[in-house]
């Protein structure tokens, strides 16, 4: 098995203002193989570079991103130290900066609180820049959370022949969109990847059933997001495509290190330290997975359901 490739999350956003040109340049300096950025769009239809729908966490003023359009957004300001005068990207900022870095690939993680009609912005823009849809076919990869936007993908022939990764906490979900690709059996719409939390690889279900099902139908295993050696090790000894981090000099040292005779799957003992620390992931991965995903969870209460309580905390500790 072939090494597996580095993704930086947003960039190098373990060290750097994520999701800035700083950030992806950094992650270029550090040997990534991929940065993985996050798209939103604001309400006058342009397609920003951010992972949150609201901007205080990592800008100097509060702005629902798709309630506020971009000549307020572009006014704000980076508030991490040293960095102040960083302005938010438009994905044609972004796209402008592969064509001058043809090395790197762009996994495009469309975030899908936003309308289905963000892909074809995005590929107006690629156009835009550069009119040369081949080109964009070997430096973009769809990020998908849904097996719909798939079908839009598809419908709308804006994913054709480009790359296309399902991402997901959820198994099942991973082999509905295995299951939708398997259906439709046009090679100019594949599925090529599924992005799954790290967690999720250490269960049983994965291990038993998932790697055999993605190996039948030549779809590679992605995880995210990995930050600590000993969660690369365990990792590694999985049949894993890529590893997304934000941390990717840590990632390429620790991967380097790993020999064949290493890369052999093992659960910890229990009684230990690092055996806690792995059930209990296993443990909050799976219950996060039922809430989050069950049909009781759906239910609305005063306009709020606990699934959505549940990926309002995850995304205020970054975890999604």
């Amino acid at each position: 098995m072939s090494r597996p490739i580095i993704i930086g999350n947003r960039g190098y956003r373990g060290k750097y203002p994520e999701n800035s040109l700083v950030a992806f340049e950094k992650a270029l300096e550090a040997g990534v193989d991929v940065i993985g950025t996050d798209l939103q769009m604001s309400r006058d239809g342009v397609v920003i570079i951010s992972h949150d729908q609201s901007t205080l966490r990592c800008w100097n003023r509060q702005c629902k991103v798709g309630e506020t359009d971009w000549s307020e957004l572009k006014t704000l300001r980076c508030t991490s130290s040293g960095y102040t005068d960083l302005k938010m990207l438009t994905l044609i900022d972004v796209l402008k900066w592969v064509v001058d870095h043809p090395e790197v690939k762009l996994m495009l993680d469309i975030k899908y609180t936003n309308d289905q009609e963000i892909m074809l912005k995005s590929v107006a823009g690629m156009l835009s820049v550069q009119e040369h849809l081949p080109f964009w076919r070997e430096h973009i990869i769809w990020g998908l959370w849904d097996v719909d936007w798939f079908q839009y993908g598809m419908d709308t022939g804006v994913i054709k022949d480009f790359e296309v990764v399902a991402i997901t906490l959820s198994l099942e979900m991973a082999k509905r969109f295995v299951e939708f690709s398997r259906k439709i059996k046009n090679p100019h719409f594949r599925l090529s990847g599924v992005s799954v939390h790290f967690v999720s690889t250490w269960t049983s279900a994965f291990r038993n059933e998932l790697i055999p099902y993605l190996s039948e139908n030549n779809v590679h295993t992605y995880v995210w997001t990995v930050n600590k050696a000993q969660d690369f090790k365990q990792c590694a000894a999985l049949p894993i495509a890529g590893f997304v981090t934000d941390f990717p000099t840590v990632a390429r040292e620790t991967i380097s290190k790993q020999t064949p005779s290493q890369v052999k799957f093992k659960r910890p003992f229990p009684l230990t330290r690092k055996g806690l620390r792995f059930y209990a992931f296993i443990l909050l991965y799976q219950l996060t997975v039922l809430v989050l995903f069950s049909s009781l969870a759906q239910h609305k209460i005063a306009g709020f359901s606990l699934s959505m309580l549940v990926a309002r905390l995850l995304k205020a500790v970054h975890a999604v």
